[in-house]
């Protein structure tokens, strides 16, 4: 009774089956072409793009393709594209994903600076818009204004000679830089006034007080 339904199940066991191979490309952050090695028939291809907002060539990018080759195996290939920043690190993705640098914004002391060259015809608009952009890693916060941008931007400023330093992006410390100068030459010009021996209460004053 049961040899017919044992037969079935050996006739299963001994039946070759597609085997799924996982494989992982390394990042390219060069953008370079994805083609798998062999001959393979393509099954299915995603791709998830995000675009980095306030640029128009940038963007992070993550494909996948499900391969078959001859024998019948399946195979997964991904990759990530990503961005060298103008900070010269990469990144490849916009938010973060707990295991490399992430996008940590746009520069706009570095967009200044790119679009002279790109004016001068020395760079690309792609080019322009990449060295603008900073990892996470290479963010900073200008204390006086709140602008976010790249730590090749911001400074250290002590004012009254103090320890106390603030760092200010470049229109901030231009600024401090100018407020320091005047109440400098302020307090020396008005010094000789601030100095005098004040006069004591007339009921108290004495002779050589006038």
């Amino acid at each position: 009774m049961f040899k017919p339904i044992k037969r079935v199940f050996q006739y299963f066991k001994r039946r070759p089956q597609n085997v799924t191979v996982h494989q992982r490309q390394f990042d390219d952050a060069l953008h370079g072409h994805f083609d798998a090695v062999g001959e393979f028939i393509p099954i299915e291809t995603n791709i998830d793009d995000q675009p980095v907002s306030g640029t128009v060539t940038q963007s992070v990018s993550k494909e996948e393709r499900l391969l078959q080759t001859q024998g019948g195996q399946l195979i997964t290939l991904s990759r990530r594209k990503g961005i060298r920043c103008g900070c010269g690190h990469f990144i490849y993705s916009i938010d973060p994903d707990g295991r490399r640098a992430y996008l940590g914004g746009q520069c706009p002391y570095c967009a200044l600076e790119t679009a002279q060259l790109l004016k001068s015809g020395t760079i690309n608009l792609e080019q322009a818009e990449a060295m603008s952009l900073y990892c996470d890693r290479c963010s900073s916060t200008c204390q006086g204004c709140g602008t976010s941008l790249c730590r090749r931007h911001l400074r250290q400023f002590a004012l009254d000679g103090t320890l106390t330093y603030s760092f200010l992006c470049p229109d901030c410390l231009r600024q401090a830089e100018q407020d320091k100068f005047f109440k400098q030459a302020l307090t020396i010009m008005f010094s000789p006034f601030l100095d005098y021996k004040r006069l004591p209460p007339l009921s108290e004053r004495k002779p050589y007080d006038y």
